[in-house]
């Protein structure tokens, strides 16, 4: 998967002046001479092994199409070490990357900094703006209104579900049918239940409630800190996501195990749990999870709406030798055409709809019995919520997550463990100055 999960790391840093001290403060008059790619003939590109199209960058590396003389040059850092690596580079004013692709889950940690990042409006972005989904488009700007993202890939969400099992177990089993049934996560608990008591071997829902803690949160377009750079991991939207995770865990509806572990996928392949509530990226790893399972699953949509998990951007830094080659650059990049061949490629969802109507979208998929999963993940894609991502997201969310697992893990008390979480992320945030 080229995706890292949400809420799983910890914050490299909220501000660059947090590495690079008072050197950041001062003007960025000959700020060329910082770039990584100073003395050369291409421009350099930094992104992780899976975000980028490879047929893409080596032909970009010879020269970008349609934009005589240009060359860009990828360099592959590795994904829990690009966003540090960034920073550093940032802070010492030397060897920047031109472009660099960031996660969408950490985007907004460059807010505090969006002065060392190019503002693409000054570019001509305005100009493609139609091309893209428009949360996804939203979502490249930065609260004081500069554009520092432009759109790479999206993560559109969809409940995945073994259809054998549904039927087994006398509940509706088509796509459309388990849509209307599982309209709600509260309708979803209720199948669940159904599914534990009739099915054979008595399956799980899910394999774990944290997954069904970041789903519904991310169904919410606010999270943990508002623009106002104010707490609210402690209001209703929180509490609801904590309290239905819970609920499946007391209904005994969770297997309790984690992703991607052998455990996880002896599970997926032997039919021990029978849904996953997440992300279009997920789709290659279970199938490698669970490749005799081929042809028993279905996709239909999530509980309560779609939402977006994952995804990426690409932003030009301040040092960027050449600023309109490079935004000519990701014009070409991530044009329609070219997101439609990074999807068949790389399997990188494309943020430019006029891609899903193309016939390489729509193949059926026998892991799926012959579905075909752009007619669920186009609509949850063009669908998905705007939500507000701030600096402190990961360091606000992290103490949830941890009370969660020693709930569900641990068995600690449910609204222990919420209290304790509240207060972690409060006393936390309060040293940064979040209110």
């Amino acid at each position: 998967m080229p995706h890292r999960t949400l809420s799983r790391r910890s914050l490299l840093g909220v501000s660059l002046g947090g590495v690079g001290g008072a050197l950041l403060g001062l003007s960025g008059c000959g700020a060329s001479s910082g770039s990584a790619s100073a003395g050369t003939d291409h421009l350099s590109l930094w992104y992780w092994k899976g975000a980028l199209s490879d047929k893409l960058l080596a032909t970009a590396e010879r020269a970008v199409p349609g934009v005589p003389g240009l060359r860009v040059k990828g360099a592959q850092i590795p994904d829990g070490d690009i966003d540090s690596k960034v920073r550093t580079s940032l802070a010492a004013r030397a060897y920047v990357p031109d472009l660099t692709v960031v996660n969408s889950d950490n985007l907004a940690t460059f807010f505090p900094d969006e002065d060392e990042f190019l503002d693409l409006r000054t570019l001509g972005a305005q100009s493609v703006r139609d091309q893209y989904l428009d949360w996804k488009w939203k979502s490249c700007f930065t609260p004081s209104g500069r554009m520092i993202g432009f759109p790479l890939d999206a993560g559109p969400t969809a409940l995945y579900y073994r259809r054998d099992l549904f039927a087994k177990a006398g509940l509706p089993a088509e796509p459309q049918e388990v849509a209307e049934a599982t309209s709600t996560w509260e309708k979803f608990l209720a199948a669940g239940l159904t599914l534990r008591a009739k099915a054979p071997g008595k399956p799980y829902l899910v394999s774990n409630i944290g997954n069904v803690f970041q789903q519904v949160l991310l169904q919410s377009t606010k999270q943990f800190v508002d623009a106002d750079n104010r707490f609210i991991g402690d209001q209703a939207h929180v509490r609801r996501a904590w309290d239905l995770s819970v609920e499946i865990l007391r209904q005994g509806l969770s297997a309790r195990i984690s992703d991607g572990t052998p455990d996880y996928n002896a599970a997926m392949s032997g039919g021990r749990v029978t849904t996953m509530t997440t992300a279009v990226w997920a789709i290659n790893g279970l199938k490698e999870a669970a490749a005799k399972t081929s042809g028993t699953w279905r996709l239909t949509t999530m509980p309560d709406g779609p939402a977006n998990y994952g995804g990426s951007y690409v932003t030009l830094t301040r040092y960027c030798r050449d600023p309109e080659g490079a935004f000519a650059f990701l014009k070409w990049l991530l044009s329609p055409a070219n997101q439609l061949k990074s999807y068949q490629e790389m399997a990188l969802f494309p943020t430019t709809p006029a891609a899903y109507a193309d016939s390489a979208m729509h193949a059926p998929d026998a892991f799926f019995g012959g579905q075909r999963p752009i007619d669920v993940f186009g609509p949850a894609a063009q669908k998905a919520p705007v939500v507000y991502f701030s600096p402190y997201e990961e360091t606000a969310n992290t103490p949830f997550f941890q009370e969660l697992t020693n709930v569900e893990m641990l068995g600690k008390n449910p609204d222990r463990a919420w209290r304790d979480a509240v207060d972690t992320a409060e006393t936390t945030l309060s040293r940064l100055g979040v209110s």
